[in-house]
């Protein structure tokens, strides 16, 4: 379902989408998740928005749900669930129903693969889980939406391992779609208020869409977003990994869309890489100019904080003192966390043969 909405007056298109799904949440603890990227403030978007959160705890508790709203960003280190809680507005937003919800895992099995991981208990153990993400891109996996949201599920230095035993994008995706089917939250509400296009999924180019998307299928409302991207959802191996393991489809015939689901005019798609595009490590070995990423460091944003090195998963980017970031090219796996997770959005995608092919092509 598809309504209009705006961060000013949430609490109307909010109350519309839970009459429409009608979920029974009285006397039942609900976890809202929502995509807490990092420390970054409301009016980067770069997270979902305070405002929604705000009505979802309001309407919730007034059907009778203990409501609990947690999430483990992307940012490492001490105290950055709380830091990231305060600059996005989303601790506040949440009415005293925040809980750092890092500070007590369960190491579990992903279903499809042999691989322990450690996941919030309040995620397992939560009568209801609501996933709130936004409506972006994502330069690695295409897409970032409910599919994508769920990779916060997991705790500590989870994320960076997963990451560096799984490399390629492929791999990476399927693994992604593996925490999802932990737990498929019960109903997703996607923030399309105000989205990010381009490469994201944290950037300076916002596309202003207007609207709240809901579903009570992830795999549904993510295919519905990469078709309003103008991105085929086969084309997303997380969507197609999805289907494949009977989580959901991605043909239109199988779901119904309530709403206007139209692709977005001139809506800025993600740069693929060739080797997300083609597959193959034969890309980077024989074409190093076309299939390895290049970042470039804008001086004048960058404070040389060091958060990309932290955030790097093959420990790839040292800084020293005021230079800022020094990358280790034959370390790097190309996961882009680095430019994700940039606070100051002070690193970019180097204008190499690559991207000036694909610009051509239409994808910017």
């Amino acid at each position: 379902m598809i309504l209009d909405a705006a961060y000013d007056a949430m609490r109307g298109p909010v109350d519309g989408l839970l009459d429409r799904f009608r979920l029974d949440v009285a006397g039942k603890v609900v976890l809202l998740k929502p995509n807490m990227l990092g420390v970054y403030g409301p009016e980067t978007h770069a997270n979902t928005h305070p405002s929604l959160v705000r009505a979802l705890v309001e309407r919730l508790r007034e059907d009778g749900a203990t409501v609990v709203v947690g999430d483990n960003p992307g940012t490492s280190g001490y105290g950055a669930v709380e830091k990231s809680a305060r600059a996005s507005g989303i601790g506040e937003a949440s009415l005293g129903a925040f809980e750092n919800i890092a500070t007590d895992p369960v190491k579990v099995k992903l279903k499809g693969r042999d691989v322990e991981v450690n996941v919030s208990r309040r995620v397992l153990e939560a009568d209801m889980v609501i996933s709130v993400p936004k409506f972006k891109t994502h330069t690695y996996t295409r897409i970032t939406g409910a599919v994508k949201n769920s990779y916060g599920y997991l705790v500590g230095g989870d994320k960076a391992r997963l990451h560096v035993e799984n490399p390629t994008f492929a791999r990476f995706s399927e693994i992604v779609t593996e925490v999802y089917r932990l737990r498929p939250p019960d109903l997703v509400v996607m923030d399309a208020v105000m989205c990010i296009q381009g490469n994201g999924p944290q950037n300076k180019f916002l596309y202003e869409a207007g609207k709240l998307i809901a579903s009570d299928n992830g795999v549904a409302i993510d295919c519905v977003m990469a078709r309003m991207m103008g991105i085929k959802p086969e084309s997303v191996r997380m969507l197609a990994y999805a289907r494949e393991i009977g989580l959901g489809p991605t043909d239109p015939s199988g779901y119904d869309v309530i709403g206007d689901a139209s692709r977005l005019k001139h809506f800025r798609r993600p740069v693929p890489g060739i080797p997300q595009r083609f597959g193959g490590s034969w890309v980077k070995l024989f074409f190093p100019e076309i299939g390895r990423p290049v970042f470039d460091v804008d001086k004048g944003l960058c404070n040389s904080c060091g958060s990309c090195a932290g955030a790097c998963p093959a420990g790839a980017i040292s800084v020293e003192g005021k230079g800022g970031p020094v990358y280790d090219y034959e370390r790097c796996i190309a996961c882009y966390c680095c430019m994700e997770l940039c606070p100051r959005t002070a690193l970019s995608l180097h204008e190499n043969l690559r991207l000036r092919l694909y610009n051509k092509l239409g994808y910017r």
